[in-house]
């Protein structure tokens, strides 16, 4: 017997057509597949795989703000001031990131550029061995020598020379004017090669800012703004805030009293005061920082119990300070040497940096 066959109608020639490439994406969905890339060693190397990537990256400011915002800077490490060293000293943060150990490997983190003698060059004198930091943000660390009243912007990545700052001189700024501990590096969205370093002067009950600009490589002083809830004021010699944190545009001192917090609005330069919750005393380590998400927090040490609290609307509909949640700093067995003792150092994106004697947590 023999069994018919039938066979399936032969589909319809397909026109050919050239094959899609991927330098056939626009450039939209190009920074689109960019922003999917797992982290900015990455985006580098994509980047410079053509010049047309490269320029995709490089001619897009919103691009590169969405990255940052979606990739956080990983953390390489912790400077510490040492009093028996000349430069702050380097900690390493070990973790299982290959490009991480890759940039560290090749940084110069022991900071050897600010080692030689002949600089600056236009110094008179020799310059004394010995560098405090201050602040880091983006990769650089701002540095400065009080004897020879210069800083020093250093990328330890990049293994550039340094760039070197005159700090304004004894007579642009008067007796009763009080430097607040601690400078502020500002950098830019829009253009990563200018940045703004930021410092606080005070007298008894006013504040105001000084500010560097490497545009204009100068220093300008803004006008001197009356602090209102300065109460009981002192000798202007007397420093009556704390140092300052800097978080979402804005740079935050504390009272020493822990009753209000001075606030700078870092774009349009203003100075506001807040209240903090009446609870705190000067005893507490209290600072001011924020979140992740961008909203203003509290973060305060009472012994080893370590607290958080937001700044928002409550259930009423009214703006204060909500109570978040504490964590207490477990002793371990065979405890450190003073480890009762827990400072705060710094809130970043979200995180909170704390520091015993022997470790930073």
């Amino acid at each position: 017997m023999f069994q018919h066959r039938y066979s399936a109608p032969s589909p319809p020639a397909v026109e050919s057509t050239n094959p899609t490439t991927i330098d056939a994406l626009g450039e939209d969905l190009l920074l689109e597949i960019f922003l999917r890339l797992p982290s900015l060693a990455t985006l580098i190397r994509a980047a410079l795989t053509c010049r047309a990537w490269r320029r995709a990256v490089a001619s897009s400011p919103s691009f590169r703000r969405r990255f940052r915002e979606l990739h956080q800077a990983p953390l390489l490490g912790v400077f510490a001031d040492h009093e028996r060293c000349t430069l702050p000293v380097f900690a390493p943060f070990y973790r299982r990131d290959w490009d991480v150990l890759a940039a560290i490997g090749r940084a110069d983190f022991a900071l050897t550029p600010l080692l030689d003698p002949e600089i600056p060059d236009d110094l008179a004198g020799d310059v004394p061995l010995r560098w405090f930091g201050h602040d880091c943000c983006d990769g650089y660390l701002i540095l400065g020598n009080q004897d020879a009243r210069i800083l020093a912007a250093v990328n330890p990545l990049s293994r550039d020379k340094p760039t070197y700052i005159y700090f304004p001189s004894n007579t642009e700024t008067t007796v009763t004017e009080v430097f607040v501990p601690g400078l502020h590096l500002l950098s830019s969205d829009e253009d990563p090669m200018t940045f703004r370093i930021v410092c606080l002067l005070h007298g008894q009950s006013r504040v105001r800012a000084m500010v560097f600009s490497s545009d204009a490589w100068d220093w300008c002083f803004h006008p001197w703004v009356e602090i209102q809830e300065r109460t009981q004021p002192v000798d202007a010699d007397e420093c009556w805030l704390c140092s300052g944190t800097q978080a979402n545009g804005f740079i935050y001192w504390v009272f020493e009293t822990a009753k209000h917090v001075l606030i700078l609005d870092t774009e349009m330069m203003e100075f506001s005061v807040l209240e903090l919750p009446g609870h705190f005393t000067d005893q507490d380590g209290v600072i001011v920082g924020g979140t992740k998400d961008g909203a203003r927090c509290i973060v305060y040490r009472t012994g080893l119990v370590v607290g958080v609290m937001i700044y928002g609307i409550d259930e009423d509909g009214e703006k204060r300070w909500i109570p978040g949640s504490t964590v207490q700093y477990e002793e371990q067995d065979d405890p450190p040497e003073n480890n009762d003792v827990l400072d705060i150092m710094d809130v970043k994106d979200g995180f909170v940096y704390l520091a015993t004697s022997k470790m930073v947590l």
